[in-house]
């Protein structure tokens, strides 16, 4: 085989590979173009048709706080808000809260202070006329981090009080 013959065999191979990546790509799309597009998961179950009110059922709502605080700011009464509203419009579900802080302070400190948050919030959702027997309330101090962290390192996504609006299947 000649130089000029081994050009034109690796030109046909380089073509014959583009073809096969375009047909492959093509083939991709058009079997995603014909797959259902994916349902979203937040819903495992909607309220009876013609229910006023938030669906959520099976949603997570997190209430933030600022460091060593137990306030509630305005976005946070807003969530409370909408899960209270959730729990109106359907007799069956049930809430778990769990309180939570970061890893500023001792590790007993902290316990405390994320069952003070927990508590806080299902106080709240009370006072929203969100029946009690339906609140599960629990804390973790600083044993469930969304970011680990070391010691004394504030995270802001750390200081929260998780809230899960539960069909009870």
């Amino acid at each position: 085989m000649t130089h000029l013959d081994k050009g034109n065999a690796m030109s046909r191979t380089k073509t014959s590979y583009r073809t096969l990546i375009a047909v492959a790509g093509l083939s991709l799309l058009a079997a995603c173009a014909e797959s259902p597009p994916a349902q979203p998961q937040v819903a495992t179950r909607l309220p009876p048709a013609g229910a006023d009110g938030p669906q959520l059922a099976g949603a997570w709502y997190q209430v933030m706080f600022d460091n060593n605080s137990t306030e509630i700011n305005a976005r946070g009464h807003m969530m409370l808000q909408t899960v209270a509203d959730v729990v109106k419009a359907d007799d069956k579900v049930r809430i778990d809260i769990v309180g939570k802080t970061d890893r500023v302070g001792s590790a007993a400190a902290n316990a405390r202070l994320s069952q003070r948050r927990a508590n806080l919030v299902r106080d709240a959702l009370i006072a929203l006329s969100v029946p009690p027997s339906r609140i599960n309330t629990y804390w973790a101090g600083e044993g469930m981090q969304e970011v680990a962290t070391a010691d004394n390192i504030a995270e802001q996504r750390n200081r929260v009080v998780d809230i899960s609006v539960q069909h009870p299947y």
